[in-house]
């Protein structure tokens, strides 16, 4: 099994993650590979843009996400607009792909199937839909979301997961460019509260799992000091 670091970061700022995000990026490269992580985190209330995303999908006026306390940012993952706020947990895992041999292909699948694997943990039946359609479903609604990057071999960006959220902000967008969809969270479809900690346990052994790792540190700040380069 190859070792993995993870971040369990709780609520952070999205520009403190996406900095965050580039350093380990950069340890990556530094370590061929051989250094892998992953990041779980909320963020506060952010609308995300795509590189290719149609600004027209977000549907109201920059003063009224402003009074809501929305920020906007454009970035340079994949896929469209989509929203992130509390109660939802975010994923940036930073791997390079050809040290865990996995193609692109591969690996976004790999991401669907631990988002699935976390549902079913709580009796939740979930899949996904067409290749074009990145993400998971319950029925027809979408709760887990994947826009990510691969920059010279090395993954960032990532999912988001739809927990105890609500969900009344995706109201203000077309998330990941579909019209009027259906988006629904943990907690809707139980009828409970469920928490982030209680979604992070089971996902952290469904990637565990799933992507054949060893999860050797855990940390709950954004610093890391490279030890000696795991075999």
């Amino acid at each position: 099994m190859k070792p993995l670091t993870v971040f369990k970061l709780g609520l952070t700022a999205y520009d403190e993650a996406l900095s965050f995000q580039f350093e380990l990026v950069e340890l990556v490269r530094e370590s061929k590979g051989k250094n892998s992580f992953l990041m779980l985190l909320e963020h506060q209330p952010v609308i995300t843009k795509g590189k290719n995303a149609n600004g027209n999908n977000i549907l109201v006026a920059p003063e009224v996400l402003k009074k809501k306390g929305i920020q906007v940012k454009q970035i340079d993952r994949g896929g469209d607009v989509t929203y992130h706020g509390p109660g939802q947990l975010v994923g940036y895992p930073i791997i390079q792909l050809a040290y865990h041999k996995k193609t692109l292909r591969e690996y976004v699948g790999l991401l669907e199937q631990t988002l699935i694997k976390t549902l079913s943990g709580f009796g939740i039946d979930a899949q996904t839909k067409d290749k074009s359609s990145a993400g998971v479903w319950v029925g027809e609604s979408k709760i887990g979301f994947i826009g990510m990057r691969v920059s010279k071999g090395v993954t960032y960006h990532g999912f988001s997961f739809n927990v105890n959220n609500t969900l009344d902000a995706f109201e203000l967008i077309n998330p990941c460019g579909m019209k009027n969809p259906q988006i629904t969270s943990i907690s809707k479809l139980l009828n409970k509260q469920v928490s982030i900690s209680e979604v992070t346990a089971k996902y952290l052994e469904a990637f565990r799992e799933l992507f054949n790792v060893r999860i050797t540190e855990v940390k709950t700040h954004l610093s890391y000091i490279p030890k000696e380069i795991p075999s």
